[in-house]
C-alpha cells in the first residue's frame, strides 16, 4: 500500500502546477465564461490520482493508514513504541 501512496504523491507533485493554473482560470470571474469553460473541461481530464485529495498519510516504518500522527509520520503504535524506547529527545510517556 505504501507504494500506491507514493506514486500519488508523485503524480500530484508533477501535475500540481498544472491543475492550480487551470483552477485560477476555472475561477476568475473577470474572463470569458467559454475560456472558464475549457479551464474546467482540461482540468477534469487531468488523472485523477495527481488530486491532493487522493493522497493519504500513511507510517513510513509498517504502512498503516489510520491514527498517523502527521508531524513524526508515524502510527500511534509505533509512535508509542519508539517514545517508551526512549528515541525521540524531550518525549517521556507519562506517569501520574
Amino acid at each position: 500500500m505504501r507504494s500506491l501512496d507514493l506514486k500519488r504523491r508523485q503524480s500530484f507533485a508533477i501535475y500540481e502546477a498544472k491543475r492550480k493554473a487551470l483552477q485560477a482560470v476555472a475561477t476568475n470571474q473577470h474572463l470569458d465564461i467559454s475560456l472558464r469553460w475549457w479551464a474546467q473541461l482540461e482540468k477534469s481530464k487531468l488523472p485523477r490520482q495527481s488530486s491532493l485529495s487522493r493522497v493519504h498519510n500513511h507510517c513510513v516504518e509498517t504502512g498503516r493508514s489510520r491514527s498517523v500522527i502527521s508531524f513524526y509520520k508515524l502510527s500511534r503504535l509505533q509512535f508509542r513504541r519508539l517514545a517508551s524506547k526512549g528515541s525521540f529527545s524531550g518525549l517521556r510517556k507519562s506517569c501520574w
